[in-house]
C-alpha cells in the first residue's frame, strides 16, 4: 500500500531555525505532519486551531491539512510531512487526536531512524514499499495508542492511572538500581501482581520490559556519548555485570 508523498523529514530543532524567536509564525497546514518529541523547553507548547498544549518529550503531535498552527518555542523533534491521497488511510488519520502521549513512546524512535535512515540512501520515494511500511506501521502505533487512551479514559479509575504515574517516575529516577515488582508494588499499594496488571492495562507493556527498554535506551545515550566505561555504563544503567548488559543489549 502506498502511503503518499514525502514533503519533507528528519530532525526538527527550532533552536537553530529560530534562534532568538520565542515563537514560530502561524501557517496554514497542507500536509499531515507527524511531530515526535525528543526534548523540549519547559515553556514549550503547540497551538493547533482554537487548541495549545505543552510539550513533552516522547509525544506526537498530529497537524492535519486544513489547519493552522504555531509553537512556542524551543524544541527537537523528528518532523514527517506526508501528502496524503483521500481515501480510507488520510480518513484514518484525520481520525487520530492532534495530541497523543503514548506510555511506551520508546518504540517510535527507532521506526523513525530506520525510514530516515532509508529515504537518505534512497532519495527517489515514488512507489516506495518500503518507506511506506514504515509509515504504517507508525500510524499502526499510533492507532493503537489512541484507543488505548479512549479505553483508559472510560475505564480506568483515575487513582490506578496516578499509581502508574507513579511508579513510572520512579522507575526514570532509580534505573542504575535494583527494581522489583514487590518495589514498585509497595510504592503503590498494591500486590505485585495486580500493579502488572494495572500497569501493563494502561501502558500496553509489563514494569519488566518497561524498565529494559529504559535502561536499553539510557545505555545507548551514553556509549553515544562516549564519556564512560562499558563497566560505568553497564552499573549505570541497573545492569548486574558487563556480561549480562552485553548478552541483553546485543538481543535487542
Amino acid at each position: 500500500m502506498y502511503t503518499g508523498n514525502i514533503e519533507k523529514f528528519g530532525i526538527y530543532d527550532s533552536k537553530k531555525k529560530h534562534t532568538n524567536a520565542q515563537f514560530s509564525k502561524s501557517r496554514a497546514v497542507h500536509a499531515f505532519e507527524f511531530d515526535y518529541i525528543l526534548s523540549c523547553d519547559t515553556s514549550a507548547t503547540s497551538f493547533i486551531d482554537d487548541h495549545s498544549h505543552k510539550l513533552t518529550p516522547n509525544m506526537f503531535v498530529l497537524r492535519k491539512p486544513g489547519q493552522v498552527s504555531y509553537s512556542r518555542l524551543h524544541f527537537k523533534c523528528y518532523c514527517l510531512h506526508l501528502h496524503v491521497p483521500k481515501g480510507k488511510l488520510y480518513e484514518d488519520l484525520l481520525a487520530l487526536p492532534d495530541y497523543l502521549f503514548p506510555l511506551n513512546g520508546q518504540k517510535y524512535q527507532p521506526l523513525f531512524e530506520i525510514l530516515f535512515k532509508h529515504l537518505i540512501e534512497n532519495p527517489n520515494t515514488k512507489n516506495d514499499y518500503f518507506a511506506s511500511a514504515k509509515i504504517l506501521e507508525i500510524i499502526h502505533y499510533l492507532q493503537k495508542d489512541a484507543l488505548r487512551a479512549v479505553s483508559n479514559a472510560r475505564t480506568s479509575i483515575p487513582k490506578e492511572n496516578e499509581h502508574v504515574q507513579k511508579a513510572i517516575a520512579f522507575i526514570k529516577e532509580n534505573l542504575e538500581k535494583n527494581i522489583t515488582l514487590q518495589d514498585l508494588g509497595k510504592l503503590t499499594g498494591y500486590s505485585p501482581n495486580h500493579f502488572q496488571r494495572i500497569f501493563t492495562q494502561i501502558t500496553g507493556i509489563s514494569p519488566c520490559r518497561y524498565l529494559l527498554n529504559l535502561r536499553l535506551n539510557h545505555a545507548k545515550y551514553l556509549l553515544a556519548k562516549n564519556e564512560l566505561s562499558l563497566t560505568e555504563i553497564t552499573y549505570a544503567c541497573g545492569f548486574s555485570s558487563p556480561p549480562h548488559f552485553s548478552k541483553i543489549f546485543k538481543q535487542a
